[in-house]
């Protein structure tokens, strides 16, 4: 994990639950909001806003104008069901003119959307795209990772950082990829029991206190998290690769170990909650930690899991570029039970918090 984390898509920060959890792992949480816009934030947080590290505030105005271009270009080439606009749309959303950047008016109004009364009639689908598009090129441009807990969001932003590489015959990692020369995958790290069963009853200045008095451990165990993340983004050669994913998966339990220990400054009982990230890795990753299709298991007798999402064709120079141009993005979750997260459908699959995952990519994919 990066020090820094950019909070997303809300604005305000309304679930003091969440943030203050947050505010445990990350130096600085930062928000988007525009300048003429005073965000409406839980009073509980007051303190934790006070201080100055958490809440701080991007103005997206000096980004709006470049990531509105290049949205429009990937417009182009990208083909998601969730990115196309429909004359049978029936979810828009109300931007008032005064309130909404000047080159994002254009770029609403130059792909055709009604303008009447100060007001633009965007398809919902649409503007909410764009500004997590916008909130993935503010974190690159900013070396901020992404933290939301909401799974559509989070799904949005894993089909941007792999440019829109996953096509309709999505399938979980070792599925079926015989039709793939050199495959790849997205697969899932998941990080459980990161929140105080009690957090809702710590005030934030306990949080406050936490920070500053247990700074080493935060840093070791935020370190190790990325450390095991790049051993398997570059998964190479078999034996060498379970045995640095295996050592790293042991020091990243020592370093929660250690870091769950020295919470006892705030008096947390017991641990609940995850937060997953979605990393390229060859699709041959399946194989050599055995992992099932479609959930997460254990590595090395940890608490720490693998999974696999989705699959994508892409070259290993392209998954390069992918891993240097987009931020790491986490789904957080306040959740005890993540067996039966994902409850199945006429037409989804039920399971683990991993299935939902990959039946949010397919949806916003293919439906």
């Amino acid at each position: 994990m990066n020090n820094d984390v950019l909070f997303y898509p809300q604005i305000g920060l309304t679930n003091p639950a969440l943030i203050k959890s947050m505010a445990l792992l990350y130096d600085n949480i930062y928000r988007i909001c525009p300048d003429n816009v005073i965000p409406e934030d839980h009073p509980e947080l007051a303190p934790l806003l006070e201080e100055g590290s958490i809440g701080r505030i991007i103005d997206p105005s000096s980004y709006a104008e470049d990531a509105s271009t290049k949205f429009i270009e990937k417009l182009e080439v990208w083909d998601a069901a969730a990115l196309s606009i429909s004359d049978d749309d029936e979810n828009y959303s109300l931007l008032h003119t005064e309130k909404t950047d000047q080159v994002v008016r254009d770029l609403f109004k130059d792909i055709g959307f009604k303008e009447e009364n100060n007001w633009l009639y965007v398809p919902t689908e649409f503007a909410s795209n764009f500004m997590l598009y916008m909130a993935s090129d503010i974190a690159t441009k900013n070396g901020l990772s992404l933290s939301t807990d909401s799974m559509a969001a989070w799904t949005a932003t894993n089909y941007f950082a792999t440019d829109g590489m996953l096509d309709d015959f999505i399938q979980p990692p070792g599925f079926d990829n015989k039709y793939l020369n050199d495959p790849f995958g997205i697969f899932n790290l998941l990080v459980s029991e990161l929140t105080p069963v009690n957090i809702s009853e710590i005030p934030a200045e306990d949080i406050i206190r936490f920070r500053e008095q247990r700074r080493d451990e935060i840093s070791y165990f935020r370190n190790c998290v990325f450390d095991l993340k790049k051993v398997i983004e570059n998964t190479v050669d078999q034996d060498i690769s379970i045995d640095r994913i295996e050592a790293l998966a042991k020091e990243l339990a020592r370093a929660q170990n250690d870091y769950q220990k020295s919470a006892d400054v705030i008096r947390a009982k017991k641990w609940f909650g995850s937060t997953m990230m979605g990393i390229p890795a060859p699709i041959g990753l399946c194989k050599l930690m055995s992992i099932p299709m479609a959930t997460t298991m254990g590595i090395a007798a940890t608490g720490i899991a693998l999974g696999g999402l989705y699959s994508f064709a892409s070259s290993r120079e392209e998954i390069k570029k992918l891993h240097k141009d987009n931020p790491a993005a986490f789904l957080t979750v306040l959740h005890r039970d993540f067996k039966g997260y994902c409850h199945p459908t006429g037409t989804r699959i039920g399971g683990d918090i991993n299935m939902a995952a990959w039946n949010a990519m397919e949806e916003y994919i293919a439906d």
